[in-house]
């Protein structure tokens, strides 16, 4: 199995060999042994490589599910006779990195002081994935419920609203609300991937027949996003809670007219996690702490 999915990742015998520390008669003979189990052709062989075949896409999508489950035993087993987590990877989306990271891994570190600690900000729509493949260990923010599978516990904290963001001297902010439709011809930029929300704008603000995305600029840095709002000519979309630092930089967050879609956020962890220390206080810290998700009475929607 192992082999297998070295030389699918690859889609080459000789970087698997490298990856496995094996010679090519070794990884070569393991994969006829595993077709023959199967009875299948796993693989088409050729001059560029080693490709999948039919058989074999359906046997990769069932083995990296094994992988994941392999992994995940470990980590259960690992749980009983460790005392917990020499690195903790945190993925985060911007109200939870922005807003509450800071003071968790503070906590963190006065608990466990040789505890390593990491932050992803970029995780992208596909969250889970990562999540359980083990490359972060706990996610706060919103997961599309159909990434979310039984090997994942849910505990939601928040719910999630974006407003659009705007200089302040922009006819727009001085409501309660903006209208969308009212940003036709306005340049976006946007920071974080986000396609219900993005849906919602390009209905409201594409010119009619338009099929291109009204995204002029793409960046995972809010700050980037705020400055170019700033120096004009764009407009954003950003969680609602995040108003206190939008109206920092002298900027205007409002809810938009029809309202974005709500969506409840939180903190995802895999189960077989649940023994180590570290991610049990990570749970009780967002069950006990008094945490800052309101945005201003400015802010707030009808």
């Amino acid at each position: 199995m192992t082999a297998f999915l070295a030389v699918a990742r690859h889609s080459s015998l000789t970087a698997a060999c490298d990856e496995l520390a094996l010679t090519q008669p070794s990884v070569t003979k393991r994969i006829a042994n595993l077709e023959h189990q199967v009875g299948a052709v796993l693989f088409q062989r050729d001059r560029r490589g080693m490709k999948l075949t039919a058989a074999g896409k359906v046997f990769l999508k069932r083995a990296l599910r094994i992988e994941d489950e392999y992994r995940q035993c470990l980590e259960e087993v690992s749980t009983i006779t460790t005392a917990g987590l020499p690195v903790l990877r945190v993925g985060a989306g911007p109200v939870f990195h922005l807003n509450c990271v800071a003071r968790l891994f503070t906590v963190l570190k006065e608990t466990y002081p040789a505890l390593k600690l990491e932050v992803r900000t970029d995780m992208g729509h596909e969250i889970a994935g990562p999540l359980c493949a083990g490359e972060v260990d706990i996610y706060l923010g919103i997961i599309p419920p159909e990434q979310v599978d039984d090997a994942i516990l849910v505990k939601f904290v928040t719910s999630i609203e974006h407003g659009i963001v705007v200089p302040a001297d922009d006819p727009n902010a001085q409501g309660t609300h903006i209208d969308p439709s009212n940003l036709r011809g306005y340049r976006w930029v946007s920071f974080v991937v986000d396609p219900e929300t993005e849906k919602r704008i390009q209905e409201s603000c594409a010119t009619d027949g338009a099929i291109d995305s009204i995204i002029d600029i793409r960046t995972t840095s809010f700050a980037t996003g705020l400055q170019l709002v700033k120096q004009g000519g764009f407009v954003m979309s950003a969680p609602l809670q995040l108003a206190r630092r939008v109206e920092s930089e002298g900027l205007v967050i409002r809810p938009s007219l029809n309202g974005m879609p709500r969506r409840e956020a939180g903190v995802y962890v895999r189960k077989s996690s649940l023994g180590y220390k570290a991610i049990q206080t990570v749970l009780e810290y967002f069950e006990t702490e008094e945490l800052d998700f309101d945005y201003p009475a400015s802010c707030k929607t009808v």
